[in-house]
């Protein structure tokens, strides 16, 4: 079977050019699946290294959600021009799995719904957010905050408002300024908005997630680590208590401490549910 690595284009609905990556079989030939970042990332190494492990048998898309990296970005924002996003590179690989992370792992459940059988599967790594909790699922600062600092071309601030969100210790934010990957977290600083217009969709709005449970009925894989945090524990439990065809899984690590064939092998048992050899 020929393999390849390549990194292409290709045009959502609204014009706006998003970045991606293919790593395996010739699209068409083999399963497929495609990573759907998560909050201040774009194309993680450690999904370089699932790919790689799988890419004797599994064509694996890893893609620069708009706004981040060599995508384009195209206002306003909307949670479903992203989804839109998701189903240009499902034209590029045909129907596919979603492995979203963290954050990711709602807007892959929300493509889900909306793109139904182009979407075969989802897995959701870390979920952020416990959906039975009753809670507000994102910090109001996430969206207006941050949305307030990159307006007044302060996007060091707005990074420092999601640390200080996510309850980073404010002694470590020095020593992250100071640090090489200081100047891509600015430059993809506008995007921390989108993440959290994702997450306030799971509960607001006319087709909030929350209503629409039973509309993703493909087999969803939701994983945490044995090193996750426990309120990531809590909400990878009560995610998987709500999609009608979800199993739970815990991997050796957390986040990008996973190791890739612990991580790989769930994607391959992923596809078995879905009834891909």
């Amino acid at each position: 079977m020929t393999t390849l690595t390549v990194d292409a284009f290709t045009t959502s609905a609204d014009g706006t050019r998003i970045a991606y990556d293919l790593t395996g079989p010739v699209p068409g030939a083999a399963p497929a699946v495609v990573v759907v970042d998560g909050v201040l990332a774009h194309r993680l190494p450690v999904m370089r290294a699932v790919a790689a492990e799988l890419e004797d048998r599994v064509t694996t898309l890893r893609y620069d959600r708009r706004g981040r990296g060599a995508s384009g970005d195209t206002p306003p924002y909307s949670v479903d021009r992203e989804v839109d996003d998701i189903a240009a590179l499902l034209e590029v690989t045909g129907p596919a799995a979603l492995v979203g992370i963290a954050s990711g792992g709602f807007l892959a459940l929300r493509a889900a719904a909306d793109l139904g059988a182009g979407v075969t599967a989802v897995l959701c790594h870390e979920p952020p957010y416990d959906v039975a909790s009753g809670a507000a699922p994102v910090d109001p600062r996430m969206i207006a905050g941050v949305e307030a600092c990159v307006e007044a071309g302060d996007r060091g601030s707005a990074v420092e408002l999601f640390l200080d969100v996510v309850g980073m210790p404010c002694q470590l934010v020095p020593r992250m300024r100071a640090s090489a990957s200081w100047a891509d977290l600015e430059a993809i600083a506008p995007t921390i908005a989108y993440d959290g217009r994702v997450l306030a969709g799971i509960a607001l709005g006319r087709r909030a997630l929350m209503c629409r449970w039973r509309e993703i009925g493909q087999p969803a894989l939701v994983v945490d680590g044995t090193a996750s945090a426990a309120a990531v524990t809590t909400a990878a439990d009560s995610l998987a208590g709500v999609l009608p065809a979800a199993h739970r899984v815990t991997l050796p690590g957390h986040g990008a401490d996973v190791p890739p064939t612990a991580l790989a092998e769930a994607v391959s048992s992923l596809l078995r549910r879905a009834g891909v050899p």
